[in-house]
C-alpha cells in the first residue's frame, strides 16, 4: 500500500483535527475517557504544525492518520511513577489517530513505526507514549509493538488531575 508519513503543513489542519475529533467522539461514545469532544482542542493540533510536530499519514495520496512527534523533555514525564527504561534524550507521541473509516488496517501499527523511523534520522533511541487505562486498543498496540510499561504521568485538564499509563521503547540502530 503506497503511503507517505510526512510533516502535516498549516493545509492539513483541519482534516488533521477532524480524524483526531473523530477519534474523540467515538472514545467517549464508548465510555472511554482520554479524550473527549472538548479534547484534544483544534488549537492543539493548530499548534503541534505550526511548531513542526504535526505528521500526516498519507495513504494513496488521502489524509488517514495523525501523530504528534516531539523532540524534547514532555513535562508530565518529569514527575512518573514508576521508572523509564533509559534516560536517553527521546522523542514522544501525542494524539495519534486513525480516520474511523481507515481502521483495522495496521495504520496506527505504521505511524508507530514511523516515529521510529523519525527517531533513527536524528539518532534518537527512546520514543515515549501514554494512554488512558481504558483505551484497549492502544494498550495492546503498545504492548504488541515492543513498548513497555514504565509507570503512569499526569496531566492536568479542565482544573483535575489526570493518570495515564505511560510506556517507553528504546531501539537499536
Amino acid at each position: 500500500m503506497p503511503y507517505n508519513f510526512e510533516r502535516a503543513w498549516p493545509k492539513d489542519e483541519t482534516l488533521a483535527w477532524e480524524i483526531v475529533h473523530q477519534s474523540a467522539i467515538d472514545m467517549e461514545a464508548n465510555g472511554r475517557k482520554q479524550w473527549d469532544t472538548s479534547y484534544p482542542p483544534h488549537e492543539k493540533i493548530a499548534q503541534d504544525i505550526r511548531e513542526g510536530n504535526g505528521y500526516a499519514l498519507r495513504l494513496d495520496g488521502e489524509t488517514v492518520g495523525y501523530a504528534a512527534v516531539t523532540f524534547g523533555v514532555e513535562p508530565s514525564y518529569e514527575q512518573l511513577k514508576g521508572k523509564w527504561k533509559s534516560t536517553l534524550p527521546y522523542a514522544t507521541i501525542h494524539r495519534l489517530a486513525v480516520a474511523l473509516s481507515n481502521r483495522g488496517k495496521g495504520l496506527a501499527r505504521l505511524i508507530l513505526t514511523e516515529a521510529e523511523r523519525l527517531c533513527r534520522q536524528r539518532g534518537v533511541r527512546s520514543l515515549r507514549i501514554d494512554t488512558n487505562h481504558d483505551n484497549a486498543e492502544m494498550l495492546h498496540l503498545l504492548d504488541s509493538t515492543g513498548f513497555k510499561r514504565c509507570g503512569m504521568c499526569y496531566y492536568e485538564r479542565d482544573g483535575k488531575q489526570t493518570e495515564r499509563i505511560a510506556f517507553e521503547k528504546v531501539t537499536r540502530f
